[in-house]
């Protein structure tokens, strides 16, 4: 029995130099066997803590970088809010003033084309500045229409008045457009400001800039080029043919054709209302900085330049200088 014990128990002798007796410590095998239980236990929930931990800060940076995107949607949908209700008051004012216009002139399709038709066989010409060949559905002409001066009114008035009630349709009509004149000065205004409107919409980007399809779009993504990690990326990847034309989607000028780092051959155009483009990985340029260029306008060719996976082309939008789903700017092809 005591063989048995001994045999489950390790002993450990300490020697000292001196002439002192030595000492040994007997030590039970289960203890051993405890111990070592013990730490390979210690040393799994150690590694399993630390995969937690570092899967919790993964995801805790994910989180952020969500929420930063989602901070910036939100400015930007504030943005198109504050953007449309101006835009729908523009509308609007401008509605009115058509209305306005087409409710002042009250005038008769068949009587006006009547007093042409007896003008032109007089005269043998046909006063295109009257009508500038335009046919009329129905509604009553505008000023738009129709290039009608006051005097051209009072000329027919004289030759028709005498068919129709005292002063005549024309009179009426003159009257009206008096009237007008003192009317649209007020509204020059609003239309100054629908010009301006006209040509930010010729600045917005509004068409594809390349034949293809999006193999990445904008956001939170992968990085294609190393094997683990997140990125944010700022534009959509179109994948397209080697040497393919690649487009400007809104007139502009050119503030940037060179190589860029990462981004290869990059053409960068200003599109002014705070609209500017990026395209990246392109094989040749086909404009220059300080060129002026128009929507559809051929720039560059589609590569794969600089850090790239394969040809494609790498297509940013920025507003106000920071970078927007250009997905929301690719209207037509």
């Amino acid at each position: 029995m005591s063989s048995d014990n001994n045999k489950r128990c390790f002993t450990v002798m300490i020697v000292p130099h001196s002439e002192e007796a030595t000492y040994s410590l007997r030590i039970p095998l289960y203890l051993v066997q405890a111990a070592v239980v013990f730490l390979v236990l210690g040393v799994t929930g150690f590694c399993v803590l630390g995969y937690a931990y570092l899967k919790a800060s993964a995801e805790a940076r994910e989180a952020e970088t969500l929420r930063q995107l989602s901070r910036a949607q939100q400015e930007e949908i504030d943005t198109l809010a504050v953007e449309t209700q101006r835009m729908m008051e523009q509308v609007h004012a401008i509605d009115d003033l058509v209305e306005l216009v087409t409710d002042r002139l009250e005038l008769d399709k068949g009587e006006l084309e009547d007093a042409v038709q007896n003008q032109s066989a007089e005269n043998n010409s046909a006063p295109a500045s009257v009508y500038n060949n335009h046919t009329f559905n129905g509604s009553p002409p505008t000023l738009n229409h129709a290039g009608i001066t006051a005097d051209t009114l009072r000329a027919y008035d004289s030759r028709y008045s005498g068919s129709t009630s005292s002063g005549g349709v024309m009179g009426r009509a003159a009257g009206n457009l008096a009237v007008l004149q003192s009317v649209i000065p007020d509204h020059v205004e609003v239309l100054d400001v629908v010009g301006d409107y006209m040509d930010r919409a010729e600045a917005k980007p509004s068409i594809w800039p390349a034949r293809g399809r999006i193999i990445s779009g904008f956001g939170v993504r992968r990085i294609p080029y190393a094997s683990s990690g997140y990125q944010f990326h700022t534009g959509v990847d179109i994948l397209g043919s080697h040497g393919s034309s690649i487009w400007a989607t809104a007139s502009g000028e050119v503030v940037f054709a060179s190589y860029r780092g990462s981004f290869g051959n990059l053409v960068i155009i200003d599109h002014g209302y705070g609209y500017e483009t990026h395209y990246a990985h392109l094989s040749g340029f086909a404009v220059s900085v300080g060129e002026e260029v128009e929507k559809g306008q051929t720039i560059g060719y589609m590569g794969a330049t600089g850090r790239t996976t394969g040809t494609h082309l790498h297509y940013e939008v920025h507003r106000n200088g920071s970078p927007v789903n250009p997905s929301s700017y690719l209207k037509e092809r």
